[in-house]
């Protein structure tokens, strides 16, 4: 999730306001902190889309490109 520009909740802080009198601000009740931190949703943030991409990328170059071909393990000393 990218700080500040995504969210993901199920309500918005107008309803929770309604509901409780609680003021919360989009980032605090679905942002990629609370996210990445609290709910378990979310794995890491990022700062940025490139940054958030270019991580996706890298993590693509770990997965096998076929349920047919063999799992390539990573090993540190190799």
């Amino acid at each position: 999730m990218v700080e500040d520009t995504s969210y993901m909740f199920v309500t918005g802080p107008d309803v929770v306001k309604t509901v409780t009198n609680e003021t919360i601000t989009k980032e605090e009740l679905g942002g990629a902190k609370t996210h990445s931190t609290v709910s378990g949703v979310a794995h890491r943030s990022f700062e940025n889309d490139v940054e958030a991409l270019n991580m996706t990328r890298r993590l693509f170059e770990y997965l096998p490109l076929s349920a047919q071909e063999e799992v390539r393990y990573w090993h540190r000393n190799a």
